[in-house]
């Protein structure tokens, strides 16, 4: 089974890349991730102005011991570009056949940023250019991140400069902002603007919450907090959507992130048209080791459907996404309980009573349906506990 990939003319060992962030953010640490599997690494975003990070930036959400949501206020990197211009060499020069690409940020009324940063970056032996349009804090402010990437003429525009700099010759892959009413007006524009590939997407701007117990928000950096990044499983089907859309138009080669806690996430980026798959919070939760589970997993969905190398089903499932006024009003289905599993608990007979239709009643500690009354809506089928509930076509 083949887990390797071409993207944009270079060869990855595995789809898994470091997407730039915690993880990615000097020499030492993208070599242990390349010494436990990695193929590529992007690195933490590069930018001329010094950055100085708040301390107690991150924050999550949890149901019992697992974190299924995830937030961070932290900054680029915090190391000078000329340190970075250093650790790319040494990267590639320890390295050669895993792929390292530099994430660039400058300012959107000038060119000369960009392109210094990407000119340094390119003869420090970088693979790849991404310009991250999509630091959704702190950045914004100033006119920077996710104010680029949300505005097709500045995002465009930069794109031209970088393109038509003759100096320059890396690939260059956009980092989009999922935040925008339309992702596909914005990789349009930077498409027709001399892009090559995309990154669907970066963290999306939210706030946590709150501590109850001390009224503090998450993160609280001195009692105060901004709204931050939000990533983890809950960003995923904002990303899987991005990647879809992107997919679909302009249909440039995708590099997919956001929420993937698994192969089988990795797995859905790829059947909606990703080719190369970004990690970050799940690095960071579980280290770098993690990637031999991603790659178990993976290779385990492409035994279940004989799928020998990761090009077999690459954009297959995109065909079955449709617009909303596309799909078929007359499909019809109706909920079936299966009496040797269902435990009478009243999930789906609550659910349905207060949400739904009221088409179930519970006789003999047993849910009962109404095939008369139900709409087949499947609220009951996404409650049931037990797995008693199907949905049958008729």
């Amino acid at each position: 089974m083949d887990l390797s990939v071409n993207y944009l003319g270079k060869r990855f060992d595995n789809p898994f890349v470091l997407a730039a962030g915690p993880p990615s953010a000097n020499a030492d640490m993208i070599s242990r991730a390349f010494e436990a599997g990695w193929a590529g690494a992007v690195v933490k975003t590069l930018i001329k102005e010094p950055v100085k990070n708040y301390l107690n930036r991150f924050a999550s959400n949890r149901i019992g011991d697992k974190i299924i949501a995830f937030q961070n206020i932290e900054l680029l990197s915090e190391m000078t570009p000329d340190d970075w211009y250093r650790d790319i060499k040494k990267i590639k020069d320890n390295y050669p056949c895993k792929i390292l690409i530099a994430s660039i940020m400058g300012d959107a009324r000038s060119p000369d940023q960009w392109i210094e940063l990407g000119i340094g970056c390119q003869e420090a032996g970088a693979d790849f250019l991404e310009l991250n349009f999509s630091c959704p804090h702190g950045y914004p402010e100033k006119g920077k991140g996710a104010a680029i990437g949300q505005n097709a003429e500045y995002s465009a525009r930069i794109v031209e400069w970088i393109a038509e700099e003759q100096a320059l010759n890396l690939p260059v892959i956009v980092k989009m902002t999922g935040a925008v009413p339309d992702i596909s007006y914005i990789g349009e524009a930077v498409a027709a603007a001399g892009a090559d590939g995309f990154c669907a997407i970066n963290t999306f701007p939210a706030i946590m919450g709150f501590d109850l117990n001390t009224l503090k928000p998450k993160a609280s950096v001195a009692g105060y907090s901004t709204a931050g990044g939000y990533s983890g499983p809950g960003l995923k089907p904002i990303a899987l959507r991005c990647v879809s859309d992107l997919a679909k138009s302009p249909g440039l080669p995708i590099m997919g992130g956001g929420g993937i806690d698994s192969g089988y996430d990795a797995a859905e980026f790829i059947l909606l048209g990703a080719s190369i798959i970004q990690v970050c919070t799940a690095v960071m939760l579980s280290g770098f080791d993690i990637i031999t589970k991603l790659k178990e997993e993976l290779m385990e969905f492409m035994s279940w459907h004989e799928f020998t190398k990761i090009d077999d089903f690459i954009g297959i499932g995109n065909k079955q996404i449709k617009k909303f006024s596309e799909l078929d009003n007359e499909y019809s289905v109706k909920a079936s309980v299966d009496h040797e599993i269902c435990r009478g608990c009243t999930t789906c007979f609550v659910a349905c009573r207060d949400a739904g239709y009221q088409a179930i009643e519970i006789q003999d500690m047993l849910a009962q349906i109404n095939r008369a009354v139900c709409r087949g809506c499947s609220l009951c089928f996404q409650v049931c506990p037990t797995g008693a509930i199907t949905m049958e076509e008729c």
